[in-house]
């Protein structure tokens, strides 16, 4: 709850952009433990004498508090329409014995709900902008939603058309495994050398290790290509998106 009036003022604002408030209510948030232990207590209640909103925030969800909020801006609203001067008294019930209450209750209900919806949307719609993260970078790096769209759906097509990054380790690529155990130290060599290659292995190594070999020159091609067409399907993101 320690950013709830950050949130409470934005929602007001919000809400005056959209209704046109002549005057800001002054908002109140209070904490009341026997309140909260109640099954119907009390959630949050509109003094138009005073214009004033008072919201109960214990063993609350901030956003529940919010909704709370929005629904007593509505009243703040009715009264200086003028609606709430001729009202009776709000004792228990009178949603349902008053008509002319009843209909500020629905209103209330109506435009409170959805103004606080549009809010929460518009809140999620800029956060989903920045926070979607970039799975090929360590740590917190983050992307608009443009490009982790863009990437996912070029990711999807190099998958569908065969096109897949190769896997690698950094721990164990280009690295052998050896039984040290019979080890000379003084010489750190081993007492027994490992086994040697036949021409045939010695053939692939050096075409592995070689960069003008003709398997280290395919390998490079295919990087190339996968290359090109990563390039090619982000070209083709970017058109469609100008033309959108």
């Amino acid at each position: 709850m320690n950013n709830i009036r950050t949130y409470a003022n934005d929602l007001v604002e919000f809400f005056h952009q959209r209704y046109k408030l002549q005057n800001k209510p002054t908002i109140f948030f209070t904490q009341d433990k026997k309140n909260s232990m109640k099954p119907f207590g009390k959630t949050a209640f509109y003094d138009p004498a005073e214009k004033s909103i008072t919201v109960y925030t214990t063993g609350r969800h901030m956003k529940d508090c919010l909704r709370s909020l929005a629904h007593e801006l509505v009243h703040h609203l009715q009264n200086e329409r003028g609606d709430l001067m001729s009202m009776g008294p709000t004792g228990p019930g009178y949603a349902q014995k008053d008509p002319h209450m009843r209909e500020m209750e629905r209103e209330a209900y109506e435009k409170g709900n959805m103004c606080f919806r549009d809010f929460e949307d518009r809140l999620k719609n800029r956060l989903d902008e920045t926070n979607y993260k970039d799975k090929d970078t360590k740590g917190e790096q983050k992307m608009s939603y443009k490009n982790w769209r863009d990437k996912e759906f070029g990711e999807m097509l190099m998958d569908k058309w065969g096109y897949k990054p190769k896997e690698k380790s950094f721990l164990s690529e280009g690295m052998g495994t050896y039984d040290l155990s019979d080890a000379d130290y003084k010489t750190a060599q081993l007492e027994e050398a490992p086994e040697e290659l036949d021409e045939e292995e010695k053939e692939d190594a050096i075409a592995e290790a070689h960069p003008q070999s003709a398997e280290a020159k395919e390998a490079v091609l295919e990087d190339l290509d996968e290359a090109a067409l990563r390039d090619a399907v982000r070209d083709i993101l970017e058109e469609i998106s100008k033309d959108n």
